[in-house]
């Protein structure tokens, strides 16, 4: 089991993104503040405490992105397994949004480095899939890949995350 320093800060923040679309801002908030990650912004160690700071500054960036992008909530963590030539992967989107009558995903990072708008449309194409095996009868306009610890949002057509299959089944060869 990894130690608790690499799973607490995406864990708390994910459960922070469910309270607020399930809830609201101020609730998720609390929370974050009072769970353990929230604890750590003033922990002894300077990286823990820049760490944990970078989780809740990135929370509240979530929430002011989300007000603005004003799009309405419509399903947590749906989960499908993709199936590509070199391999499966399980594909969880975050975040399910109303976009007018279509709808559009959110994968919410939590760690990792900053996203390079080019690696977007890769990153995006397996929660495409799994968005279109989820709704079959639905039209997914974007799906949004969102590194919020970096403060950092790119929305990728559907259409140009599809297109990226071939690269996305590359990497998952690579592994």
């Amino acid at each position: 089991m990894p130690p608790a320093f690499m799973v607490v800060p995406t864990t708390n923040a994910r459960t922070a993104v469910r309270m607020l679309h399930k809830s609201n801002a101020a609730a998720a908030k609390l929370y974050l503040a009072g769970s353990k990650v929230g604890s750590w912004t003033s922990h002894a160690n300077a990286s823990m405490a820049s760490g944990a700071r970078a989780v809740v500054d990135g929370f509240d960036w979530y929430v002011k992105s989300h007000a603005a992008d004003g799009r309405t909530f419509k399903d947590l963590d749906k989960e499908a397994v993709v199936v590509l030539s070199a391999g499966s992967v399980s594909a969880r989107v975050d975040v399910v949004l109303d976009d007018g009558d279509d709808l559009s995903g959110r994968v919410v990072l939590w760690d990792g480095p900053d996203l390079a708008p080019g690696s977007a449309p890769v990153i995006a194409c397996a929660f495409a899939i799994a968005m279109r095996t989820i709704y079959p009868a639905r039209r997914v306009t974007t799906i949004g890949v969102w590194q919020a610890r970096r403060q950092q949002l790119v929305e990728v057509p559907f259409a140009q995350a599809i297109a990226h299959t071939s690269a996305a089944n590359s990497i998952l060869a690579s592994l």
